[in-house]
């Protein structure tokens, strides 16, 4: 039997419960934003979608020191969450990402500043 991973990555929503990637029940924007900065790079980058799945405004700033965060999962969830939340003060955190040495941040954090300016 194949393992599954212990995290989906951002923005997915488990089939069974309903509850975002990394969900164990409802969580409030506080707690995520404090598992932002979770020692575990999976918590980390759960956090980071759920907040964007919740399209957390609170979470802006967290979420942009989280674009730098030394675990790429971490970056890809960042920029994927900004991304949901659309809003324009993420914009020069974002340009700044398309230059990780990480080709998914840069695509996510490219991609997410053509939600933002889409708006």
């Amino acid at each position: 039997m194949k393992k599954k991973s212990r995290v989906p990555p951002p923005g997915t929503v488990c089939e069974d419960t309903g509850d975002a990637a990394g969900s164990t029940g409802k969580k409030s924007v506080d707690q995520l934003i404090r598992e932002l900065n979770d020692p575990d790079p999976l918590t980390r980058s759960a956090a980071a979608g759920m907040l964007g799945q919740l399209k957390a405004e609170k979470a802006i700033s967290p979420l942009m020191k989280a674009l730098k965060d030394s675990h790429v999962w971490v970056r890809h969830g960042a920029a994927w969450a900004l991304g949901e939340i659309r809003s324009p003060h993420a914009a020069y955190a974002l340009r700044d990402a398309l230059n990780d040495p990480d080709d998914t941040t840069r695509t996510k954090a490219a991609e997410a500043l053509g939600k933002i300016q889409g708006t």
